[in-house]
């Protein structure tokens, strides 16, 4: 039988939300609703290497 004792339970919660700003979170790109595909991306949305994020200051205000 296994002794459950030594475990330990971790409950992870992720929230998702729509903020009205006029760009995404941790860059400038915009989030445009309905745009055309593959258009809203930048070099930071990719993920390139040697991007830094940017947070969006009016994300933090609202939050």
């Amino acid at each position: 039988m296994i002794d459950f004792a030594s475990y330990e339970i971790v409950v992870g919660l992720e929230v998702h939300a729509r903020l009205l700003t006029a760009s995404k979170l941790f860059c400038a790109d915009s989030n445009q609703y309905g745009a055309a595909p593959n258009t809203n991306v930048s070099p930071i949305t990719l993920g390139h290497p040697g991007t830094l994020p940017r947070l969006n200051k009016k994300a933090v205000e609202l939050a």
